[in-house]
């Protein structure tokens, strides 16, 4: 340490002693920093980071921030060495607070260095060499924040691969899922789905992408404990979610944040039915005139009605195309009166309660439906008939024609 005798700045001092210690003392200072880690920071003794990785990983990190504080050019072989850390810690999943727990025993055991061989040449008495120690601060931070951008940069280009990952998954699941239990079993993996559990399938029309429904729904799910998925199409918003013992009606508030666009909702037994549940789900959006959420097993007939909405149109057309022919009032008056006794319970009282009609009036209206259509409502078929029509004017595509 002859060279220190002629120093007289002490950032000159403190680069001359990271310098030595570079040179001289790194195998121990790397020694030093792995037992102190493995001793110190639980996430590294129970990794699988093997010695060896340590040792090697903090060589070329203290190098780096020796090279850095002694102000020496910095070789190509561990100009790297701290990005190469934070992507290689980060692809073995190793929690980032444990990952500066590491540069912070680096700053350590570097000061601790630094300050013993100051003592040696009797440097530590001078205030400015302790301060000018700043540079090895420097170093070792300027190391760190190269850390922490490639660990981050990593840890998002790791999660969109599983989000691709994820996201194929649930394509495969629903273009094929029901006939290729393969498709099932992955979508379990991918998406942490149970593979044989009652799984709730809603399917929302036109949400935007990344919309907050999508957040809050998914937080909601959370908090009851189930697990889901959801995902987004160029259309539509898809919500998986297990139902994991529980009853629909305590799952269905849930996704209430979605009551603002038109739901389908549909049970499937498991991952292998969600296809269907898919396509049944639409089928319930179709026979929606607004928005709201409906399962299938509460809208039967209108579904029916508009699973096929050129058949429904011919049928409700063939049924109902002389009233819808009258006058607009009539007409309004004569549907009013129609969809309101096939709501109830068939009664004439309640139809007038509803209506706020007087009963004769109502009467008169049915009477004069089933003498335009040639349909008798109190016969079982012809009734049925009719609540299928009815059903396809209250649909999206009907609400078209009736509002024409």
């Amino acid at each position: 340490m002859a060279e220190l005798d002629a120093v007289t700045d002490p950032q000159d001092a403190i680069r001359l002693v990271a310098g030595r210690l570079l040179d001289t003392r790194l195998d121990e200072l790397v020694h030093q920093a792995v037992d102190r880690l493995r001793a110190d920071e639980p996430e590294y003794a129970t990794s699988e980071v093997s010695r060896a990785d340590l040792v090697n990983m903090m060589r070329r990190t203290l190098a780096l921030a020796l090279t850095r504080a002694a102000g020496r050019p910095i070789p190509a072989a561990i100009a790297d060495a701290a990005a190469e850390a934070g992507r290689v810690r980060a692809r073995q999943r190793l929690p980032l607070p444990a990952l500066l727990h590491a540069f912070r025993i680096d700053l350590r055991i570097l000061w601790e260095a630094v300050i013993d061989e100051g003592r040696k040449v009797g440097l530590t008495a001078n205030e400015s060499f302790v301060e000018s120690s700043v540079l090895l601060w420097e170093a070792v931070e300027r190391n760190t924040a190269e850390m922490v951008d490639a660990y981050r940069g990593t840890e998002h280009d790791m999660a969109l691969h599983l989000d691709e990952l994820r996201h194929a998954a649930f394509e495969r699941l629903i273009g094929s899922g029901e006939g290729d239990p393969a498709a099932a079993r992955e979508a379990a993996k991918r998406l942490d789905l149970p593979l044989a559990e009652p799984t709730l399938v809603v399917v929302a029309e036109d949400v935007p992408h990344q919309h907050d429904a999508g957040r809050i729904t998914a937080t909601r799910l959370r908090s009851l404990g189930l697990a889901h998925y959801q995902a987004w199409r160029p259309d539509e918003l898809y919500i998986l979610a297990a139902l994991g013992g529980r009853r629909i009606d305590e799952v269905l508030p849930a996704v209430g944040a979605l009551d603002a666009w038109r739901c389908g909702a549909f049970v499937a037994d498991g991952l292998a039915g969600v296809a269907q549940a898919v396509r049944l789900a639409r089928a319930v959006i179709r026979a929606m005139p607004g928005p709201g959420l409906r399962l299938l097993n509460t809208s039967w007939l209108a579904t029916l009605a508009n699973v096929d909405s050129e058949l429904g149109g011919v049928l409700a057309r063939d049924v109902l195309g002389k009233v819808l022919a009258l006058p607009e009032h009539e007409r309004a008056a004569m549907l009013e009166t129609l969809e309101t006794y096939l709501d109830g319970d068939g009664s004439l009282p309640e139809v007038a309660a509803k209506l706020y009609r007087h009963r004769n009036t109502i009467r008169n209206r049915l009477q004069s439906l089933e003498r335009i259509t040639g349909l008798q409502l109190s016969r079982p078929r012809d009734l049925a008939t009719v609540a299928l029509a009815v059903a396809w004017l209250r649909g999206s595509a009907g609400r078209e024609l009736t509002e024409d």
